[in-house]
């Protein structure tokens, strides 16, 4: 099979995951964009945040970015995508990089969960507890569950999944089948995420900056691979046609 019909087979794959990111990077924007009209100060401690969800359950979730459980999760679709569109430039680098994927994608989305879960739980027995022991037992639990300026579990997952993304990149580097610009792109939010993932262990104010500058080239690159998958799921013909236009 050539690659050129191989690649008419995953059409279909290669829009799904241009669309994937597209949805992922919406629901960024939507939270924002909520958190941003709400006119609401971002929460610090655990009252406060047992505060936003007595007030607003909805809005209290979207502070949480309870919605990346679901765009992150979609990622696992562009990098499949990205693994059937990359394969033959180098089979070896995308397997690990689809493996480092969804680990990275399983281990935020599991902890983002458990952590959305606890908090809200934790906010419906603070509203319904009686005594001040029982509310200081409470904000303490809230305490230990919501630290965002250190290493978690979660930085860890995004830190494998940008580790894949990193490794992709250098496969677009060497191939013809994406942008190079891509490839820059992911190879600077690669490093940015290692960069930043080294802060929050050992100097955390440093994170502060280097959270949003690879969080931004992040979304730049989504978009990009958006682009590129679209653009090979749109210039492939379809496999039935492949004997016509080749005959």
């Amino acid at each position: 099979m050539s690659s050129h019909t191989e690649r008419s087979t995953w059409k279909n794959l290669y829009r799904m995951g241009g669309v994937a990111p597209l949805i992922t990077l919406a629901l960024y924007v939507s939270e924002f964009f909520a958190i941003i009209v709400s006119g609401v100060a971002y929460p610090v401690t655990p009252a406060e945040w047992f505060a936003l969800f007595q007030r607003d359950k909805i809005l209290g979730l979207l502070f949480l970015n309870a919605p990346d459980v679901l765009s992150i999760a979609l990622l696992g679709i562009m990098f499949l995508a990205l693994v059937m569109a990359l394969k033959r430039d180098n089979p070896s680098a995308m397997v690990i990089a689809a493996f480092v994927a969804f680990l990275g994608i399983a281990l935020f989305v599991s902890t983002r969960a458990d952590m959305v879960t606890a908090i809200l739980s934790l906010s419906e027995q603070y509203a319904a507890a009686t005594t001040d022991a029982q509310r200081a037992q409470l904000l303490a639990a809230g305490q230990a569950i919501h630290a965002p300026i250190r290493a978690t579990p979660e930085t860890t997952g995004f830190f494998f999944i940008a580790v894949a993304g990193l490794i992709v990149s250098v496969v677009i580097l060497r191939s013809d089948t994406f942008n190079k610009i891509t490839a820059y792109v992911g190879i600077l939010g690669g490093l940015s995420t290692m960069a930043n993932h080294a802060s929050l262990l050992i100097a955390p104010s440093l994170a502060a900056i280097l959270m949003p500058v690879s969080g931004l080239l992040w979304l730049v690159w989504w978009v990009m691979m958006s682009v590129g998958l679209f653009k090979l799921g749109r210039d492939v013909p379809d496999a039935r046609n492949q004997s016509t236009i080749f005959s």
